[in-house]
């Protein structure tokens, strides 16, 4: 599978001389094709149970990767959790896995990417000897996957809360994603700019100063074609205390980037140019590169060259605009899905203050949605102020599945 772009099925890579190339695909195919799994009975034991395995100790994982887990939930459409995944394989036996291979084999849409020393004549050819063995069929156009992630409406927070899975667990943990749209070169330039430029910033203060956890970053995404940025923060605090002290550092870093000075915005930018107009280290990587494209439908084979040169062409006033409408807490457009994963000492906390936790088990299948207007995680007041209350209107509750449902979608591959 590959990991940055929106594949559904097998992904298969080789690697070797080319004149034995199409030999190696034509042979891996032809034990596909044939695969018995009645002749592997002892093989197909193991790999259950080493699965399985793995399943069972995901919910030992870091607290931040349950939380960008929950932020993956409320994105993806479809989304398997660990557990529905381990509930299957738990039961699955080898005849379900040969028919799952029978009805696989039985259509497909099958895309490549060459990368080598050949002509394109040539590796048509080559493709065409090796898939030979597959006896392949076009899939038919409504069986083709389309995939889609939740778009969030303007102005709308949404909010996933859980228990941490891992009951012993001390850490809790936020993964605040903030939704920008469709990408585009311009838009994945600026919010790889952008971010390259916060994140020293957000750990040196966080991290090194509020000392709030060892896990601080914010990092430019484009997950399935929807670019974003993603705020990470893992500690003992409660995560309502972490989203508090994310939205300070974001008022107060709006002030710093407007005011950053020429020659250090010059040297962000071109340190950003140098990193794309490094060549692709190895084969593999620039076979990846292109694969992605090729995965994402997307087909912008020179994405690199035109990244630095929207890179030459972005100005300071473009970040500072950029900031103010999609991330800044005074944006009255800023969409985002926030996702809390409650530790063990935040309970314990709470439990000594003889408080009762908002956050139950059954509050993963619940979902707050703030519409416009509100202010779920309020600024700390200024120095002589009196707190004032969290504006309204409040939050409707729901089901995450029904959230889910009735929320606009972001198509990919169309």
């Amino acid at each position: 599978m590959c990991q940055s772009s929106p594949c559904c099925g097998l992904r298969l890579s080789f690697k070797g001389y080319d004149d034995k190339m199409a030999l190696l695909i034509k042979n891996v195919m032809s034990c596909i094709a044939s695969f018995n799994i009645e002749e592997h009975q002892a093989l197909f034991e193991m790999l259950k149970e080493k699965t399985i395995c793995d399943y069972r100790n995901r919910r030992f994982q870091q607290a931040y990767l349950h939380a960008i887990t929950s932020n993956n939930l409320v994105q993806e459409k479809p989304f398997w959790s660990n557990d529905e995944r381990l509930h299957e394989l738990e039961t699955l036996q080898p005849h379900e896995v040969q028919a799952c291979l029978g009805e696989f084999l039985s259509s497909l849409l099958i895309e490549s990417m060459i990368v080598g020393n050949m002509t394109a004549e040539e590796a048509r050819e080559m493709m065409n000897a090796a898939l030979a063995p597959l006896s392949v069929a076009k899939l038919a156009p409504e069986n083709v996957p389309s995939l889609k992630t939740t778009k969030v409406q303007e102005g709308v927070t949404v909010l996933h809360e859980q228990l941490n899975p891992d009951p012993e667990a001390l850490d809790s943990s936020i993964s605040v994603y903030v939704q920008v749209g469709p990408r585009s070169v311009v838009q994945d330039v600026t919010l790889e700019l952008l971010c390259q430029i916060l994140d020293k910033d957000l750990y040196g203060v966080l991290r090194t100063q509020e000392q709030l956890g060892y896990v601080v970053a914010g990092v430019a995404t484009h997950k399935w074609q929807v670019g974003g940025v993603r705020f990470i923060i893992q500690g003992v605090m409660d995560p309502e205390y972490l989203e508090g002290r994310l939205e300070n550092f974001l008022h107060l870093f709006e002030g710093k980037l407007a005011s950053l000075e020429a020659e250090d915005f010059a040297e962000h930018v071109q340190s950003l140019i140098t990193k794309k107009s490094e060549k692709d280290r190895n084969v593999d990587r620039h076979c990846e590169r292109l694969m992605t494209e090729l995965c994402s439908h997307t087909y912008v084979w020179n994405r690199k060259e035109l990244e630095v040169k929207a890179l030459s062409e972005i100005t300071l006033q473009n970040l500072v605009d950029f900031f103010g409408r999609h991330i800044s807490v005074k944006s009255p457009t800023r969409r985002r899905i926030c996702s809390h994963v409650v530790g063990r000492t935040a309970l314990d906390v709470l439990k000594e203050a003889g408080v009762e936790p908002s956050v139950k088990p059954e509050s993963a299948q619940i979902m707050l949605v703030f519409p416009p207007g509100s202010v779920p995680f309020p600024l700390p007041p200024a120095e002589g102020e009196a707190a004032e209350p969290p504006a309204l209107p409040q939050p409707s509750v729901t089901t995450v599945a029904e959230y889910k449902k009735i929320s606009e979608d972001y198509y990919v591959q169309k």
